[in-house]
């Protein structure tokens, strides 16, 4: 008989937080504690993690309901582990969805010395003239202060002065996106809390605090897409995504070889490498044909080097062509962090390396307390950056400067399923 999940009960001091993240091969769900009482400000306790595997390859109404199925059987999972019940779940947007822009507000200090409000309020306004009319803001992050024309300053909160101008960055998504990725999400039985955008979660995740001030490239390779943040003077400088990912280097095993996209896959997973080594030539993979039961074809691992070198390639100079073109900023950047399920492939950090030109490191996510160690693998950066960040804002949640709070999308029930295959359309 099956074992009944006990309960329990949350303390009065803790809040409930659900991050969702929806990729092309899989969904993951991490389901986690805030500790609001710590002397150290809130801290996330991992009490739920689910995965479940979504193939991004299928189309139409059997996308729908494989999605549909995939997030259901994820955040049950994470429910099961944590013996909790989630109604609301906060949502990754991928990076090719997100739009960044960078621009300064100036503000005029009533009382002559600068208050929290007064920062709430320049970032605020902000996000407003920064979001472009088709797309909702997602966060609004300082990058730098100035007062009075005086710049270098750290929080100018307590300051005395007459003029705040705050140089930000601000992210949104479409709308029309956000829509739909709302309707999936609650024909789940589920709501959408906050939208926030992934590689911004992921930088969150696997950066160090002295590789964002020096300036790093964070490069998330997910299946559909290779995401990314650019952090630079220890701030969100830009963000987006290039579509092509890990999954495409499947597609071209599976086309090159004859063979079928799961077996593919696995041949990717266990012999998959982007550097060829000695005598590599001489080894040999089988590729069980494709509609021909019984017909094996076989080929080197130098062989399937050719094919993935090219593709990985292609992904970095991709979001090389994507990377702030300003010289000075541009000159800056001499890291590159690679974190996703793609960024495992064996030689992925050497191609990196010799593309961008660029000293690179692979990124796991920081340990999260709780987290079971498969959780801390860089294909769930983004979950753990969502719930990190959650955490981070503390009082600020209630601000929605950081996350949206109140999301636009919160307790909206529509049944837009036209909308819903048209993003699985685009996502897969």
């Amino acid at each position: 008989m099956a074992q009944k999940s006990k309960t329990r009960k949350r303390r009065k001091d803790e809040t409930l937080a659900a991050a969702l993240d929806i990729g092309a091969s899989k969904v993951s769900c991490f389901i986690a504690r805030i500790n609001e009482e710590d002397g150290h400000g809130p801290m996330a306790e991992i009490v739920g993690v689910g995965c479940y595997g979504a193939p991004g390859h299928m189309r139409g109404t059997a996308a729908v309901e494989a999605v549909e199925t995939a997030v259901r059987g994820a955040v049950e999972a994470a429910e099961r582990m944590a013996g909790e019940h989630v109604s609301g779940v906060i949502v990754a947007v991928p990076g090719k969805h997100v739009r960044g822009r960078r621009i300064g507000v100036d503000l005029e200090i009533a009382g002559g010395v600068v208050a929290q409000e007064d920062v709430n309020d320049s970032l605020a306004e902000g996000m407003k003239i920064a979001t472009p009319p088709d797309c909702e803001p997602l966060h609004a992050i300082a990058a730098g202060f100035k007062l009075d024309g005086e710049d270098g300053l750290g929080d100018p909160i307590g300051l005395a002065g007459s003029m705040l101008s705050t140089q930000m960055f601000a992210v949104g998504a479409r709308k029309s996106y956000l829509d739909n990725l709302a309707d999936l999400i609650e024909r789940c039985d589920l709501k959408v809390d906050e939208f926030a955008a992934a590689p911004y979660a992921a930088a969150e995740a696997v950066l160090l605090e002295d590789e964002k001030e020096l300036g790093v490239v964070m490069i998330d390779i997910g299946a559909a897409s290779a995401d990314f943040a650019v952090y630079d003077n220890g701030a969100l400088a830009e963000c987006g995504g290039a579509p092509v990912g890990a999954g495409h280097i499947t597609r071209d095993i599976a086309q090159i070889f004859g063979a079928s996209l799961a077996h593919a896959e696995r041949v990717k997973t266990l012999y998959g490498s982007a550097l060829m080594g000695p005598g590599d030539e001489h080894r040999f993979v089988d590729f069980p044909q494709l509609g021909v039961p019984g017909e094996t074809a076989r080929a080197s691992r130098a062989d399937l080097c050719e094919v993935i070198l090219p593709r990985l390639e292609e992904i970095f100079e991709m979001v090389a062509d994507q990377l702030p073109n300003d010289g000075m900023r541009r000159s800056g950047l001499r890291r590159v962090v690679l974190t996703g399920g793609g960024s495992l492939l064996v030689g992925a950090r050497e191609v990196a390396e010799r593309t961008l030109m660029m000293k690179t490191r692979l990124g796991r996510p920081a340990a999260i307390a709780g987290s079971p160690e498969a959780a801390s693998a860089p294909g769930f950066a983004v979950c753990a950056g969502l719930i990190q960040h959650y955490a981070n804002l503390g009082a600020e949640r209630e601000t929605g400067l950081g996350l949206l709070n109140q999301s636009p999308h919160a307790g909206k029930r529509s049944s837009v399923l036209g909308g819903v295959e048209s993003w699985l359309r685009a996502k897969f």
